[in-house]
């Protein structure tokens, strides 16, 4: 087994870094309400990283450090690892010149023996570039730091006792960085106290800054190259069936490619959440070893995996990794060969198919491959334009294309047209399961019109059935749930019902669903894989930002 998978190399490493955080909220709490620190000074010696009851300033920005180096350690950093080594190190050995304390001695040795015992754990990796600027940043700022505190000393020599020659002052400097305090020189006067104490908040001030560089999670890779595209465009035509497959070729995705070349994942990346869309393409039957693979990828990448809008059939391989899986929408299938307006359920797509033939639309299809008129440019625009301005938002992304004309010229287009050439509507629809299906992707339209859009996707289907498709997709409702709410409901699916109902007016998520189900398809749950509960929330802030191309703020501010 690989020991990044076992399970204690996830528990000895959150059991340290739990305990470096408490070091830290230690540190803050006599920051911020001091009467308490004769609480503290009992626990104080058996810590690994000493609190000095002096400064509040220096106390607050060494419990942030603690802080995110506590969190650095639990997610399993090799920078974290060597920052932690580093530091007790040299706090042990600056130590044996204070008066010798076989508890702090405990308090330093035993967690660089579980540390050093536990190296083949950690295997999380920071981003490169990140790590070499905290490298030159920690040598610079030492440097500085030295000459800093060579000056402060030498200024406040008079006020100072103890040894005076160049080395006691660079091991002053050392222990008021590492230790908070020194004997080697010792204050004599306040005011020379509070020259010692600026010298321990820059050398906490640089380590805080070189631990929040140095573990930064791997930052996106670059966009894919062509010839990486076309490899995913390989992989998809040969065993993609799922309706979002296609999307896996849009250049706000990235790829990882299994060892065995045979299936990919396509993600996305939010701070160090990777979203897939959808589960891996390749065999079905590798598809649990594919996603055990990007999970461990994302360890190394210190990503946290997230499985976005996953079908049904592979709920058990997420949950045997240890992932918790709820129900965020219903995709939808349309069967060609069985496809037919026949009796009352369809009566609404009738009459808009009626109407549409009343008010002079006709169905003209836009081939794939050929350049765009201007003036059929021109009129796309503006149909699109006036829909966002109607919708109050920007374009969407990632599991959805926004508009672009070459797009349009590569894949084809179906309008609905007046026999004066202007276009009332139109919509775009991607091939998926070996061409054998069509997935309807942009729906835009002008608002003279209401059920223009019903008469474009009835007419798309019949013409897919008469070329012998197999299917079509009108893609996702999301947050809908076709199955009766229940006792037995997770608070995941009654938290998902209450937004469904409740922000309608938001997203129009029922209007959506209801629009869809006119159609009668066969509905297929869509559902989201996570593995930690408390972050939940950051995983809604992921998603709603891999939907936004102008960004998080931008979308909420929509």
């Amino acid at each position: 087994m690989n020991p990044a998978s076992s399970r204690s190399a996830r528990w000895v490493p959150r059991a340290l870094g739990i305990m470096v955080g408490l070091v830290g909220l230690f540190h803050l709490d006599v920051a911020i309400f001091p009467e308490q620190a004769h609480y503290l000074k009992g626990i104080d010696p058996w810590t690994p990283f000493h609190i000095h009851f002096g400064s509040r300033a220096l106390l607050l920005i060494t419990g942030l450090s603690l802080l995110a180096l506590g969190r650095g350690i639990a997610r399993r950093k090799r920078a974290a690892w060597g920052v932690a080594v580093s530091a007790l190190a040299a706090g042990l050995i600056l130590s044996l010149g204070l008066d010798f304390s076989w508890k702090d001695a405990v308090g330093s040795v035993v967690p660089l023996i579980v540390l050093f015992s536990t190296r083949r754990f950690f295997t999380a990796r920071s981003d490169a570039g990140s790590l070499r600027f905290a490298l030159r940043l920690g040598a610079a700022g030492a440097s500085m730091l030295l000459i800093f505190g060579w000056v402060v000393l030498e200024n406040f020599r008079v006020y100072l006792e103890g040894r005076d020659d160049g080395l006691a002052r660079v091991q002053a400097v050392a222990e008021l960085v590492f230790l908070q305090s020194s004997d080697t020189i010792i204050a004599r006067t306040v005011e020379a106290q509070t020259a010692l104490y600026a010298i321990s908040f820059a050398g906490a001030g640089i380590v805080l800054l070189v631990i929040l560089t140095a573990l930064r999670p791997v930052l996106p890779p670059p966009r894919a190259s062509v010839r990486e595209i076309e490899r995913v465009r390989r992989i998809v035509q040969t065993y993609g069936h799922d309706p979002l497959d296609e999307f896996a070729l849009t250049d706000d995705k990235r790829h990882f490619f299994t060892r065995d070349g045979q299936s990919v994942v396509a993600y996305g990346l939010w701070r160090n959440f990777a979203l897939t869309l959808a589960d891996p393409v390749g065999p079905q039957e590798h598809r649990a070893a594919a996603i055990r693979e990007f999970i461990l990828f994302c360890d190394q990448q210190d990503w946290e995996p997230v499985f976005y809008e996953v079908g049904p059939e592979s709920l058990d391989a997420y949950r045997n990794e240890g992932f918790i899986t709820f129900k965020i929408g219903e995709g939808t299938q349309v069967d060609l060969p069985t496809f037919a307006l026949n009796g009352r359920k369809f009566q609404d797509l009738r009459t808009a198919r009626s109407r549409a033939v009343r008010e002079g639309l006709a169905l003209r299809w836009l081939p794939a491959g050929q350049p765009l008129e201007p003036k059929v440019a021109a009129e796309l625009r503006a149909v699109s334009d006036g829909w966002l301005e109607r919708k109050k938002g920007g374009e969407m992304a990632f599991d959805m294309g926004a508009y672009s004309e070459e797009e349009i010229e590569a894949r084809g287009a179906v309008l609905a047209v007046r026999a004066d050439g202007r276009i009332e509507a139109f919509a775009t629809w991607l091939p998926y399961r070996g061409g054998q299906g069509r997935c309807i992707d942009l729906m835009r339209s002008r608002p003279e019109i209401p059920s223009v859009m019903d008469f474009v996707i009835v007419e798309s289907l019949l013409a897919f059935q008469s070329q012998g498709l197999s299917e079509a997709s009108l893609a996702n409702a999301p947050l809908a749930n076709i199955d009766p709410p229940s006792t037995q409901e997770s608070k995941h699916d009654k938290a998902v019902r209450y937004f469904y109902e409740r922000f309608n007016s938001v997203y129009g998520y029922k209007s959506l669903f209801h629009f869809k189900q006119k159609y009668y398809p066969q509905w297929r749950g869509r559902y989201l894989a996570y593995r930690h509960p408390p972050e939940l929330p950051l995983i809604a802030c992921a998603m709603l930002a891999v939907h936004s191309p102008g960004g998080l703020w931008k979308l909420l501010r929509s």
